[in-house]
C-alpha cells in the first residue's frame, strides 16, 4: 500500500487466482466501478477502501482466506481462530511461535518457522519441497507476519530484511511501501527479518480490540504498516490488561516493556504525562464503568480497585469527577430511567 492506494497488480492477481477456480468474478461483483478502474488506461493503483471491498468479495466467492493460493483450502474463520490463539500470549516470542505453528497446520505451508539467531529474528513461510509459494501468497503472508505482531504489541517493528522466492517483478518498487524496505528476490524461501529484541515486547492488545480488528479485516492490514504508538498508550494497555488496582506499580509495567523505571518515567514525561496520572485515569474509567453498571456497592467497587478503605476511594472519585461515587451512581441511574 502506498499513498496512492493498493497497486493494481495485487488486485489483479487476487482476481486471477479466484478466476482460476472457474468462478465468474465479474458476473458476481456488483461494484462495477472496480472494473472501470481496472480497465482505465494508466491505472496504477486502486483506492484502499475499494481494495478492501474487492478483497472481501473475493474471500466470499472463494470461501478461502488465502484466495485459493495455498497447498490446501483455508476455510473462513481460520484467521479468527489463529488470532484468538495469539491475543493472550504474554509476549511477541510466544505469539510468533504460535503463529508459525498455526500457519503451518492451517495453510499447508508446513515448513514455516521462526528462527532466532543471536540478535536476529526471522519468520520463514515455506511449503514442502516441490510446492511453490505463489507471489501473492508470499506477499499476503509476509505482510501479515509483520503487521499483525506489530499490532499485537502496539509498536513499530522495522524490518531488517525481506526475501521473496521469485524473480523481481515490474512492480517491485511497491514493496518499499508494503514492508518499509526493498526485498531481495529469487530467495530459497519467503521471509522477513527484524531485531530479536522485539521478541520480549509484551502483547498489550485485549480480546475486545481484536474482535473489532477482525470486523474491519482486511482493512487494517491494507491501511496500516506502522503500528507505533506512544509510551503512554502502551502503559495504559498494560494496566487495563493486567493489574487494574491502585496498587499497580511502575516497576511491574517497566519490566513488561523491558525498560528501566527511570527510562519509563523519562519517556512519559516527554509525552506530558506520568505513570501516576495514567494509573489514576485507568482507575477513574473503571470506577465510572462500575458505577454505571450498578451491580456492586461503592464499598465492593472500592475493594476491587485496590483502595485501602472506602473513604479513600470516595475522596479520589470526588477529585476525579467532582461528586461522590454514590451521588454519581444515583444521578446516572435516574438519567437512565428517564431515557
Amino acid at each position: 500500500m502506498s499513498a496512492d492506494g493498493v497497486a493494481v497488480q495485487f488486485v489483479r492477481a487476487a482476481i486471477a487466482s479466484t478466476e482460476s477456480a472457474g468462478i465468474d468474478v465479474r458476473g458476481a461483483t456488483r461494484d462495477t466501478s472496480l472494473w472501470r478502474e481496472l480497465a482505465r488506461p494508466g491505472t496504477t493503483h486502486i483506492g484502499c477502501e475499494q481494495a478492501v471491498t474487492a478483497l472481501r468479495g473475493l474471500l466470499r466467492l472463494t470461501g478461502d482466506e488465502l484466495l485459493l493460493l495455498g497447498p490446501r483450502p483455508v476455510p473462513p474463520g481460520t484467521f479468527r481462530m489463529i488470532s484468538l490463539g495469539l491475543i493472550h500470549a504474554p509476549d511477541l516470542r510466544t505469539a510468533l511461535e504460535r503463529l508459525v505453528e498455526f500457519a503451518s497446520i492451517t495453510t499447508g505451508y508446513s515448513r514455516s518457522r521462526l528462527v532466532v539467531d543471536g540478535t536476529a529474528c526471522r519468520i520463514e513461510i515455506a511449503a514442502e519441497p516441490g510446492a511453490d509459494v505463489p507471489p501473492l501468497a508470499a506477499e499476503i503472508m509476509l505482510a501479515f507476519a509483520h503487521r499483525f505482531p506489530a499490532w499485537l504489541a502496539a509498536r513499530r517493528i522495522p524490518l531488517t530484511g525481506v526475501e521473496l522466492p521469485f524473480p523481481e517483478p515490474g512492480y517491485s518498487a511497491e514493496y518499499l511501501h508494503i514492508f518499509g524496505r526493498a526485498p531481495s528476490f529469487d530467495a530459497p524461501v519467503a521471509a522477513v527479518s527484524f531485531d530479536a529484541g522485539h521478541l520480549a515486547a509484551p502483547v498489550v492488545r485485549e480480546e475486545r480490540e481484536l474482535l473489532s480488528y477482525l470486523q474491519r479485516s482486511p482493512a487494517d492490514l491494507i491501511h496500516h504498516r506502522d503500528y507505533g504508538t506512544t509510551t503512554a498508550d502502551r502503559v495504559r494497555n498494560i494496566l487495563e490488561r493486567g493489574d487494574t488496582s491502585s496498587r499497580a506499580r511502575a516497576e511491574d509495567v517497566a519490566a513488561r516493556l523491558s525498560i528501566s523505571v527511570p527510562h519509563l518515567r523519562r519517556l512519559l514525561r516527554r509525552e506530558g504525562t506520568s505513570f501516576h496520572r495514567i494509573r489514576e485515569e485507568v482507575l477513574r474509567d473503571l470506577a465510572i464503568a462500575g458505577l454505571r453498571r450498578g451491580d456492586e456497592s461503592v464499598d465492593e467497587l472500592s475493594s476491587r480497585l485496590g483502595f485501602s478503605e472506602p473513604s479513600a476511594f470516595r475522596r479520589a472519585f470526588t477529585r476525579w469527577v467532582g461528586s461522590p461515587p454514590g451521588e454519581y451512581r444515583d444521578r446516572h441511574a435516574a438519567l437512565s430511567a428517564r431515557n
